[in-house]
């Protein structure tokens, strides 16, 4: 008998998983092709840091689905770790962003002050001596800082499980696939297609990352998504453990396995995934500038992953033009972490519903035509 759903989403990272997660608790038929496994390219490997003041297309094209994205997730944990039983390792943690010398406060002054107005946020603006009281392993050689509060910082690659065991909770079932192609009658979408079997289904999410573009040829449509590499080193023997993500030239954070994450570079080199020495010993050289004393730890991992970019940097969202039923949730770049919910919800409602009070109606593909 051949296989079939209501709704057939391609890809398993958080935009495919939470997706799945808000159309599977409406009761809602689903079923989730991944040909590697869930959160295994770049939602499993994103630094996990929710901050929706400092973000892609913030202030400006991508601020309000950032807000909604963040004011979502806090309402979303607790249902997520009761209906996973995932621990995601959500923490709100404080933000110190380092000064390395005067131009570099001049060059965010705008910002420094757009965080300062923020609502909900509390923001310090911080001596190096009151720095280095916060955090004494930051460099001796630092201009200032701003301590901002209320952010939070999680697990992407635990909260990416989380979205799929809790969408497996609510009945939807995930399966091991590679596409390609959509079958369409009479300008509707009616299967996906895989290398021996098609899929019968109503609707298709084409939620398939950097990996998007191969989908154009299937909607007629050109899906410009580029893949982005990040790399990211991580280093242990942190004593006692950093409780700030300290930013500046790069990231530094303490994760609750103790590990010290140096995150991360960004470099167009197609779909090239391995670890490279360059990355390596660049991620460290910022590192030590911020906080000299982490050469004295020992580097024990380095992972690079590839990120969904559009050209504008922003993501794409909505229908599949020309396609009844054909759905597109991909190119979230370095902010799909932090607006999986708001993207989720927007693509259950436009499947279930027609309509979603998310704002997204500036982020559709036509855009590019």
């Amino acid at each position: 008998m051949q296989r079939s759903a209501e709704v057939v989403i391609l890809g398993a990272g958080v935009a495919g998983c939470a997706t799945a997660y808000y159309l599977a608790r409406e009761g809602v038929d689903v079923l989730v092709v991944e040909r590697d496994a869930f959160g295994s390219h770049a939602s499993g490997f994103a630094l996990g840091l929710l901050n929706p003041l400092n973000a892609t297309g913030v202030p400006g094209f991508n601020q309000a689905m950032i807000e909604a994205g963040f004011a979502m997730h806090h309402t979303l944990w607790p249902a997520l770790e009761e209906e996973s039983g995932v621990d995601i390792q959500v923490r709100m943690m404080p933000h110190l962003e380092l000064f390395l010398a005067v131009d570099d406060e001049a060059r965010q002054q705008a910002d420094m002050a757009r965080w300062a107005a923020a609502d909900g946020f509390a923001t310090t603006r911080l001596t190096a001596s009151e720095a280095r009281e916060l955090e004494p392993r930051i460099t001796d050689d630092l201009h200032g800082a701003m301590l901002l509060e209320n952010i939070a910082m999680l697990d992407s690659y635990r909260y990416t499980l989380a979205l799929a065991q809790a969408a497996q909770h609510h009945g939807a079932e995930f399966v091991t696939g590679t596409a390609i192609g959509l079958s369409t009658e009479g300008g509707r979408v009616t299967g996906i297609e895989l290398a021996n079997d098609v899929i019968a289904c109503e609707s298709a999410v084409l939620a398939m990352g950097p990996w998007s573009e191969v989908a154009s040829a299937w909607i007629g449509f050109d899906i410009p998504v580029a893949p982005l590499k990040g790399e990211i080193i991580y280093l242990e023997g942190m004593t006692p453990a950093l409780e700030h993500h300290v930013h500046g030239d790069c990231s530094i954070v303490n994760k609750p396995d103790g590990l010290v994450w140096i995150a991360a570079t960004q470099e167009h080199a197609g779909f090239d995934e391995t670890t490279s020495t360059a990355a390596r010993d660049t991620l460290m050289a910022k590192a030590l500038r911020m906080m000299p004393g982490l050469s004295d730890l020992k580097l024990v991992r380095q992972t690079a992953c590839l990120r969904p970019v559009t050209p504008d940097s922003m993501p794409i969202l909505g229908r599949a033009p020309g396609i009844e039923g054909a759905y597109l949730a991909t190119g979230a770049e370095k902010q799909g972490i932090q607006t999986s919910p708001a993207i989720g919800k927007a693509m259950a409602d436009l499947i279930i519903r027609g309509e979603t009070d998310m704002p997204i109606d500036s982020y559709g593909v036509e855009r590019f035509a």
